[in-house]
């Protein structure tokens, strides 16, 4: 408690202020629905957000089929959490990651005061105060508070400052080591940038000359334990090491084999991985120099030679910036271009391999930019100290606060709707067919249907080159619109023709079982109930947790006269998750077993 009251005396004002201003800035997001991922992982996931699926996804079972795309349970507890307190609100959710930024940046506020005493800076108040206001305003952030899927990032924030608070604190108080350790096992939980922790850690007991303690043995095994045990858990969730994404290069990476090989083959390889890796790095740099120009869907790494030129040059500016920031003792400059440097370095891996859905992403830079933020933050306040012209540096950061504040809330209007969302990432990324595949279904959703189908084909058209699941996610987007229209036909050629595209992609298999399943209730066709039941039956094979297809199955097994299976199909799809309207069929279903309740005509939904 002395440590914590040390801390935080005379600070608690502008903590406040900047918890405050960090929140006003985002209230226009509370009106926003959910987006892109949004939809699928809250609204219409096929496994239950259940408190009692929580210890599965914390330790998964390694017997299961390791098919998980991350291993992130804090976010998992965090949506349960919601999900409980908010049902199916978009606003509870945005208020979430509202609440959880504002938390961030007064978080980073007393890091920012621990690092720069640490460092030796005497008049440390303003540096930590404008570098938060900073953090606070940075226009990047939209694209991790505004869509509630990007989270991720602000929850590791929220636990890699504490942990970096405690770890500092430990030097006088070593049983801080405990929460230290806690808080940084969360962030890896929350998000892999955390992985770069120990590096940090490191980086600042050199620059404060704490490295020689020799308690740090202990913290630094701590954290390298629970590191291991963290890939240890990691592990359990996935088969491998994902393939390198040699598609993310812009000049493309044809001919490069998923394994180096030898000789000029493997120097290729090689080259290909630099010129990435460069490619991502200067791509981030400029977007933390200059945080505008904004695409939530960013196709390709830059990989043309001048720009990795200059990527090469710029690195190596940086670097030498930093080894003279410390041959002068300006600890404080080094230590943000260390942090921004590490916490890129995971960042940058992702443009190699194929992990996320774009090589490169805004959201990524939520937490390098704290070390950015740091580090302009300081510049503009030891200019102030050194200059006669005082009035024009404080107005320079007055100027810059203002401009990020601007752009930041000017951003919020795009992650309104999917609507808005795709329209504007279409615009932006013409060449790539996922947003114009996305921004077709948006369109379905509003009821333009002439305009979903114009998108959906442009997303179609060889020119795009699409890959065979991209191909059978649009053309099962485009049945769906034709579905919605009511013309059963055209959606069953669509339907049909994505399963050509990719006899892989199951949830055109549930669709088809859907048409079928339309198609008996017009004509009272037995076998068209068949025929459906065998399409389900094979998208429940290849989805663990399909609830909509348990609950369309059920209402089959009712239609012909099997009244035992369709209430237990129905007991299953209630079990494994259910939208609220879905729910209700399903329990009336169920009613019926006590001799009650009507079948009503089935919902399908865009899932």
């Amino acid at each position: 408690m002395e440590l914590l009251s040390k801390l935080t005396a005379g600070r608690l004002t502008p903590a406040i202020l900047l918890f405050l201003v960090s929140f006003a800035l985002y209230l226009p997001s509370l009106k926003n629905d959910f987006v892109w991922d949004d939809v699928e992982v809250i609204t219409k996931n096929n496994v239950s957000f259940d408190a009692s699926y929580i210890t599965s996804v914390v330790v998964p079972d390694v017997n299961k089929n390791k098919r998980a795309s991350y291993y992130r349970p804090a976010i998992y507890i965090s949506l349960v959490a919601d999900r409980a307190l908010w049902g199916l609100s978009p606003f509870g959710f945005h208020l979430s990651n509202l609440l959880f930024n504002s938390f961030s940046v007064v978080l980073f506020y007393f890091m920012a005061l621990l690092v720069l005493n640490g460092l030796g800076v005497r008049e440390k108040g303003a540096g930590a105060l404008l570098s938060s206001a900073l953090f606070a305003l940075y226009p990047m952030h939209v694209e991790s508070v505004s869509w509630v899927a990007g989270r991720s990032d602000i929850l590791c924030a929220l636990f890699l400052f504490p942990a970096f608070i405690f770890h500092i604190m430990s030097s006088k108080r070593l049983w801080l080591l405990l929460p230290a350790s806690l808080t940084f096992a969360l962030s890896l939980m929350s998000k892999e940038v955390a992985l770069v922790f120990p590096l940090l850690v490191i980086s600042y007991d050199l620059l404060a000359g704490r490295f020689a303690d020799r308690r740090n043995l202990l913290r630094y095994a701590a954290y390298i334990l629970i590191l291991f045990l963290y890939l240890y858990l990691r592990s359990r969730a996935f088969v491998s090491i994902p393939e390198t994404a040699h598609e993310a290069a812009g000049e493309g990476l044809s001919g490069v084999p998923g394994v180096p090989g030898v000789g000029i083959r493997a120097l290729s390889h090689y080259w290909e991985f630099s010129k990435i890796l460069l490619g991502s790095y200067l791509f981030y740099l400029n977007k933390l120099i200059l945080p505008y120009g904004f695409n939530a869907f960013i196709t390709n790494v830059p990989g043309a030679a001048p720009y990795l030129f200059s990527s090469a040059i710029a690195l190596s500016a940086l670097i030498a910036l930093g080894i003279t920031s410390v041959k002068k003792k300006e600890n404080v400059t080094a230590f943000g271009i260390l942090w921004v440097l590490f916490t890129l370095g995971p960042s940058a891996l992702i443009a190699i391999f194929s992990i996320a859905a774009t090589p490169l992403a805004e959201r990524y830079l939520y937490i390098p930019s704290a070390g950015f933020c740091f580090v302009v933050g300081n510049l503009i306040v030891a200019a102030w100290r050194r200059t006669s012209l005082r009035k024009a540096v404080w107005a320079l950061g007055a100027v810059l606060m203002v401009v990020y504040a601007f752009a930041s809330y000017e951003r919020q209007a795009v992650w309104k709707d999917d609507l808005a969302l795709w329209r504007d990432a279409s615009e932006k990324s013409p060449y790539h067919p996922l947003p114009h595949s996305n921004y077709g279904l948006a369109l379905s959703n509003a009821g333009d249907y002439d305009e979903a189908i114009r998108e959906l084909g442009i997303a179609l058209s060889p020119e795009l080159k699409d890959s065979p699941r991209g191909l059978a996610i649009t053309a099962n987007n485009l049945a769906l619109v034709y579905l919605d229209k009511g013309e059963y036909e055209k959606a069953e050629k669509w339907f049909r023709k994505a399963l050509e595209y990719d006899p892989g992609y199951g949830k055109t298999y549930y669709h088809m079982g859907l048409i079928y399943y339309i198609n008996g209730e017009l004509t009272g066709s037995t076998e068209r109930y068949r025929e459906a039941e065998q399409y389900l039956k094979e998208a429940m094979n290849r989805y663990r947790y399909y609830g909509r297809a348990n609950l369309l199955l059920a209402k089959i097994y009712l239609r012909m006269g099997d009244k035992e299976r369709a209430i237990r199909e129905a007991r299953n799809a209630i079990a494994i998750g259910l939208p609220g309207n879905l729910l209700e069929e399903a329990r009336n279903i169920l009613e019926i077993d006590d001799g009650g309740g009507d079948q009503e005509p089935y919902q399908h939904g865009k899932q």
